[in-house]
């Protein structure tokens, strides 16, 4: 950076100032000279919720003037260092960590959205406990309990939208960059500068236990803190001349009873940990920022503007000692204070001559002044021309030339309007402008491409000529889609058919996103993500190539459930099968329930898509005994089974994944038999038989229990044929719909309605059934006992609030109250509004590591006008009736 006398001129000496070498890595409309400084680095450290300070302290900084040019970050350090070094801008940064799920990030919950995967995975997760992989026989311990798909796919829109990409080399972003990882193999510490920008932050932060190690170049990466938290010796590796070290690690927990979750017992080894890296660490920064974060701790997300508050108070009140200390020494003093000084411009700029005059005015060091003029950003190139003979200094100066219009060539067209263009480039457009300026407007014009979510756009080359500025934007497609897999389980088809990205079209974030989820929510990736990369050297495009990345699942799943309830004791559930059968997502295997009162069996092939179409297929074998408990109208019970086995095929088109309009036929013997001699009223029963029927189903709830978004809707039509045992033929037609409403954070509210209708000649074993809190068997109706109507045709309303107290009872704990209002019939001549009767009852919810444990209690409220005499049996009883369950339904 020294000033060199570079030529000696008829004239004089040429002397030009001390610059700054460092490469411009910003868009600019000229390689312009930059004011001399020392190189500044920054080490952000790990922490946690701690680390989100340092975005306050970028944010100080900007607003006092302190470039940065080199960034070392750990863990969150890597997060916030590395979004920065891609051009998102402290304010943008404080935006977005507002909007992560902090809480959901780090929490043992699944990734999986229920309401956005196959409506027959939604069916099969919802009635399970636990599932167990296995790869051959060899059962899989799981390495986390966090697949970190949230994460990696929040990080991995956020590099793909942002301002810059990596050319592969993070030293080819605005600010270099370093995210420090763990190898967890060998103990060593992997500092990370290339590759895929989202997968070093990842990598810099993965919690062991918490989230699984990423594996690159053979190494098994996990947070940088274990060995490097806060790595001020990686500025040195830079050669930076000014280091500065931001301390934000998390105090540690008091007492035992705070370390109740696995991320807190890790967060303090960790923090035990860092007490032997500090002292060196610190010895070797120039100055170490520490935020006064009061003992916050690491895992409370709970007060993200007080902790960046915090931070920026600190940046500021360090921001004078940093100026001073990256401020460049100067070379020895050529006197010029009585020398004769003047200007002269590469074009006639009589504007900036006010802007200059006092500069030279005051001139006593040339090499000052020369520094002064740069320092005024309004020139691409100055230099001075020094004779000492005559005593003279003529300061050769050229300013950015002017504009008067700007044009943009290339890009995705009509996508920025003129006045959005305009807009951007105003501060540039008059008398004189700055290079920071100019930085700035292009940035902004950018920025509008990326808001609208064109993520591949940039600034190819820019042009002036005569006041018209002209800027070539790339077309902002991608150069090719690639496909890396690590166990290359899954299909091409399968995976491609998720992808929603034309190549030949500019990507837009939107799609690149909808691609990323559908391929996550197949259900046989562990971790799916996506990232830009430059293409090879042997390539001719220049476009960056869109790489999937994808971490597949082992495909044999054992399943099981547990569940116990008052009417059936206690159940259990094992279900076993192949989740990506030939690679297909396509589902193959069996699952048997067994319980006091009945069990059930299914052998089944499921086909979610047929290829790259919407279409879906499945098959199943199928057997089902149960015995109910009968209330008859002398007020008694009676118990009676029924009986099915059979096998049923369905062929449909899917409606989004979560819905299916299917047509299906249906083989099968049906027997109804009582175990008691008393079943007159609903009769005996043998049939084999054979039925056609068609159903649409779509299911967007976040939860089949305690949802609290979304809607179900179920409706089915069958027919059944004469064909065999000379039985009738008869039809049967039904429904219901559930709409939940969030009024609040807290508070969810539900609508809900059923029916059915059946043919009066309806076989005992093929009846409707109602009563309790809802199951396989029987349809929601609080106030009645489970099963307690078996009937031809029924009709109910209900409405439901829900509330999430902040309190919890040993679990995460809701609270409810129903209404239901609605009655069943034998004969559709007996349907009428003066035998309907109403329920209402009260449920409290824990959500147990086995499965919802739910407690009601529930009542049949007659209408003061009712006819008891036309009234149902059921409403007659008026005693208190609790329902009891824990587990899932199945």
């Amino acid at each position: 950076m020294a000033t060199s006398l570079d030529a000696t001129a008829s004239q004089g000496t040429l002397v030009y100032p001390d610059t700054l070498k460092l490469p411009r890595r910003r868009y600019a409309l000229f390689n312009s000279m930059r004011p001399a400084r020392k190189s500044t680095g920054i080490a952000l450290s790990g922490g946690g919720a701690n680390g989100l300070a340092q975005i306050g302290i970028l944010k100080a900084f900007e607003e006092e003037g302190i470039a940065v040019d080199y960034i070392a970050g750990t863990s969150i350090g890597a997060i916030i260092g590395g979004l920065y070094s891609c051009g998102y801008s402290p304010s943008e940064l404080e935006k977005i960590v507002q909007t992560i799920p902090w809480e959901s990030i780090i929490s043992l919950n699944t990734d999986y959205a229920r309401s956005n995967i196959f409506l027959e995975q939604q069916q099969i997760r919802d009635r399970a406990s636990i599932a167990i992989r296995f790869n051959k026989l060899k059962l899989l311990i799981p390495k986390s309990l966090n697949s970190a798909q949230k994460i990696t796919g929040k990080l991995d829109i956020l590099t793909l939208n942002a301002l810059y990409h990596s050319s592969g080399d993070f030293s080819s972003l605005p600010v270099n960059f370093k995210a420090i990882a763990t190898d967890l193999v060998s103990g060593m510490r992997v500092s990370l500068s290339s590759g895929s920008l989202s997968e070093a932050m990842r990598a810099s932060s993965t919690i062991p236990i918490l989230y699984e190690p990423i594996i690159q170049n053979n190494f098994h990466l996990v947070d940088g803190g274990l060995v490097a938290n806060l790595p001020v010796d990686e500025l040195e590796i830079f050669n930076a001349d000014y280091k500065i070290a931001v301390d934000t690690r998390g105090s540690m927990y008091a007492t035992g009873e705070e370390l109740d979750l696995p991320w807190k017992t890790m967060d303090q080894s960790m923090t035990i940990l860092t007490k032997l890296q500090y002292p060196a660490q610190l010895a070797k920064a120039d100055i170490v920022i520490t935020p006064d974060l009061s003992n916050h701790k690491a895992t409370d997300f709970s007060n993200i503007n007080a902790l960046i508050e915090a931070g920026y108070a600190k940046g500021k009140a360090e921001a004078l000692k940093i100026r001073q200390g990256i401020e460049r020494k100067s070379l020895p003093a050529t006197a010029i204070k009585y020398y004769s000084k003047k200007s002269l411009f590469e074009h006639n700029n009589p504007q900036l001559e006010p802007i200059i005059a006092p500069i030279l005015l005051k001139a006593t060091d040339l090499n000052k002044t020369l520094q002064e003029l740069l320092a005024t950003d309004l020139f691409t190139r100055v230099f001075a021309e020094l004779n000492k003979e005559n005593k003279t200094v003529l300061f050769h100066l050229h300013p950015l030339p002017a504009i008067t219009t700007v044009t943009l060539v290339g890009g995705p067209q009509n996508i920025v309007s003129k006045e959005e263009i305009d807009e951007c480039f105003q501060p540039v457009k008059g008398e004189f402008y700055t290079n920071t300026t100019a930085t700035k407007a292009l940035e902004n014009l950018i920025s509008k491409y990326r808001k609208r979510g064109y993520s591949l756009v940039t600034i190819e080359k820019t042009t002036i000529e005569r006041g018209l500025l002209e800027i070539t934007l790339s077309s902002g497609k991608p150069g090719g889609m690639n496909i890396r897999s690590d166990k290359h389980l899954t299909k091409i088809t399968p995976i491609t058919r998720e992808i929603k990205i034309d190549s030949t079209q500019p990507l837009n974030i939107l799609k690149a996103e909808e691609s990323v989820d559908n391929l996550y929510e197949t259900g046989v990736f562990n971790r799916v993500s996506i990232s830009a990369e430059p293409p090879d050297a042997s390539r001719p495009d220049r476009n960056h190539h869109l790489w999937f990345s994808l971490e597949e699942k082992p495909a044999s799943v054992l399943r099981l459930g547990l569940r116990y309830d008052e009417t059936n004791d206690a159940q259990f559930l094992v279900d076993i099968r192949n989740e990506n059968f030939r690679g297909t997502t396509s589902s193959i295997g069996g699952w048997l329930k067994t319980g006091r009162n009945g069990s059930r069996a299914n052998i089944e092939l499921s086909i979610p898509r047929i290829g790259s179409s919407h279409l879906t297929m499945s098959s199943r074998i199928f057997y089902d005994q149960h015995v109910f408990e009968h209330l008859e109208s002398t007020g008694n019970t009676n118990n009676y089974g029924i009986q099915k086995y059979g096998i049923n095929h369905a062929f449909g088109t899917r409606i989004r994944k979560n819905g299916q309009f299917i047509a299906d036929i249906t083989f099968q013997n049906a027997q109804f038999y009582g175990e008691k001699s008393s079943v007159a009223e609903l009769g005996n029963s043998n049939s084999t038989m054979l039925s056609i029927g068609t159903q649409f189903t779509l299911d967007s709830r976040n939860n089949a229990l305690i949802p609290t978004s979304g809607s179900c809707t179920n409706i089915r039509y069958s027919l059944t044929t004469a064909l065999f045992d000379n039985h009738d033929l008869f039809w049967q037609v039904s429904g219901n719909h559930e709409k939940n409403i969030r009024l609040t954070s807290k508070v969810t509210f539900q609508l809900s309605g059923l029916f059915g209708l059946s043919s009066n000649n309806m076989l005992p074993s093929e009846k409707f059934f109602i009563g309790g809190a809802g199951t396989t068997y029987s349809q929601r109706f609080i106030g009645l006992k489970e099963n307690a109507l078996p009937c031809n045709n029924m009709a109910a309303a209900g409405m439901q609030l829900g509330y999430k107290p902040t309190f919890e009872i040993l679990f995460p704990t809701s609270l409810f109250l129903h209404y239901n209002i609605g009655n069943a019939w034998e004969q559709m001549d007996n349907i009428s509004v003066s035998s309907l009767m109403q329920g209402i009852g009260t449920s409290i919810i824990l959500e147990t590591p086995v499965g919802p444990a739910r407690l009601t209690i529930s009542k049949i409220i007659p209408f003061p006008e009712q006819n008891h005499a036309t009234a149902s049996p059921a409403s007659k009883l008026s005693e208190t009736i609790l329902y009891f369950s824990i587990g899932h339904t199945f």
